[in-house]
């Protein structure tokens, strides 16, 4: 059963749509932060500017101070219809030339020091409460001159401020409308993107919902390079699997041939020795029998174990294997049997060898490989089994060598004796003709070279020879 997980297209419309909220949200937070600032510098202005119209218009001759209000500093600060404006102006004692008596917080300590410098005035900006309600102040110095004196002069100018709450909220609005409006069209964009990209994946789904189940040649379609690894491994799996397929069906054809016969000769042999009368032929039939059930129980085991090693083939994952332990274990295995037969099996390896491999696969191929040359082997025989060092074409590598004293292979069969179901037309010993393909399949999966030569004066001498490689190590 397939894992149930969130779709891409939904993941990546999340993340996006996070993403966006977050942006947005950032974005809001600075947009009213803008607005207020923009409010409060504006209204500054105005404030400031009423204070500078109301210095321009005020003058001292022989020591006496004369104001003039403009109607122009007033007009200034009625541009905002929802506030109140206050003002106040002040000698440099501190007394109230006229205006709003009591203006709260006025600043004289920075006014003093600012008079004291003898430098320009600055606008002093501050806020304070006043008749219930936030009034933002200017306060601002302007010095009089006369031939034997100087004045200094204040004037304090505030207003309220709602007109500038009202400015900001306007502003903060509009920062909200643009973007609500910039996240949904900005998203809409997106959904298009991410179905546009996913395009490819969509079509590979396609190509391969369309196919038969029979159709594994590789699929054919164009996909950007990122998603090209990921056509890469599906062809390269199809490849296999119709490999495997192949494979499959072409032994599942021989393998029923070959449990076919046997059962037809057992079925035959069955029923003549039902019938046949003399007692001595009928045992010699019973024997017959008893050969044929054993044939046909090896290749059936045979043919199981290859079923077995196929599948290891593709789920087992190679591990340390001490290849000299498994060499001597089924080696002690194996013993038996073969003095049951008369023939002795000697190990002469000298050397320990730790391989990368399936120690499951390496003792098949040891057993069927012993168990062949045993068979083969005359009586009083001796099985000869040697793991060694070689260096071949200045290669080091691990040789292992099963010697046999048998009738050898004629050169002609050489070159078959691995295909499955192959027999000599001169072997008579009975077999499945499946244990040494088997053998070959596994020295070739672990990358080993599989070959056979004569031995003197007579029998086969079988070789594996591992290749040194990363993950092999060796001691004598």
């Amino acid at each position: 059963m397939t894992k149930s997980t969130a779709s891409i297209r939904r993941q990546l419309i999340l993340m996006v749509a996070t993403v966006l909220i977050v942006i947005n949200a950032v974005a809001l937070w600075s947009a009213h932060i803008y607005a207020n600032r923009t409010a409060k510098e504006s209204y500054d202005r105005l404030l400031y500017g009423s204070a500078l119209q109301m210095a321009e218009n005020i003058t001292i001759l022989d020591s006496q101070v004369f104001i003039d209000l403009p109607v122009s500093a007033f007009e200034t600060l009625a541009l905002s219809t929802a506030d109140r404006a206050f003002y106040a102006i002040l000698n440099g004692q501190y007394q109230v030339l006229t205006g709003y008596k009591d203006l709260p917080n006025i600043p004289f300590t920075q006014l003093l020091q600012q008079s004291r410098e003898k430098e320009k005035f600055l606008p002093i900006y501050y806020e304070a409460i006043y008749r219930g309600e936030r009034v933002r102040f200017v306060a601002l110095g302007k010095r009089l001159l006369e031939a034997d004196s100087v004045n200094d002069v204040f004037i304090i100018v505030g207003q309220t401020l709602d007109a500038r709450r009202v400015s900001a909220t306007e502003i903060s609005q509009m920062a909200l409308q643009f973007v609500t409006l910039f996240f949904f069209i900005t998203l809409l964009l997106l959904f298009f993107v991410i179905w546009r990209v996913l395009q490819p994946l969509q079509a590979i789904k396609q190509a391969i919902t369309e196919r038969s189940p029979q159709e594994l040649s590789p699929l054919e379609t164009n996909v950007p390079s990122e998603i090209a690894p990921l056509l890469k491994s599906i062809n390269y799996f199809m490849a296999q699997l119709d490999n495997t397929l192949s494979r499959l069906k072409r032994f599942t054809a021989e393998a029923a041939h070959q449990i076919r016969t046997p059962l037809a000769g057992l079925n035959s042999q069955a029923q003549n020795a039902i019938d046949e009368t003399d007692e001595v032929l009928r045992q010699k039939q019973l024997q017959h029998i008893l050969e044929s059930s054993n044939v046909l129980a090896d290749t059936v085991n045979q043919l199981l174990n290859r079923a077995t090693l196929t599948h290891r083939y593709q789920s087992h994952p190679f591990s340390p294997v001490s290849l000299d332990h498994v060499i001597k274990e089924t080696c002690r295995e194996l013993v038996v049997w073969a003095l049951e037969r008369q023939v002795e099996i000697e190990y002469v390896g000298d050397i320990q060898v730790t391989i990368n491999g399936d120690e499951f696969a390496l003792k098949q191929m040891l057993q069927n490989i012993i168990e062949n040359a045993i068979k083969y082997s005359p009586k009083g025989g001796t099985v000869e089994v040697a793991l060694m060092l070689t260096n071949e074409l200045s290669e080091a590598s691990i040789l292992l060598q099963i010697r046999d004293q048998g009738v050898g292979v004629p050169d002609q069969d050489k070159e078959h004796i691995f295909e499955y179901f192959y027999r000599s037309p001169d072997n008579f010993a009975s077999g499945s003709g499946i244990g040494l393909s088997i053998a070959k399949d596994v020295a070739e999966h672990h990358e080993a070279r599989f070959h056979l030569k004569d031995n003197q004066p007579t029998g086969l001498i079988v070789e594996v020879i591992f290749p040194q490689r990363k993950g092999l190590s060796y001691e004598h």
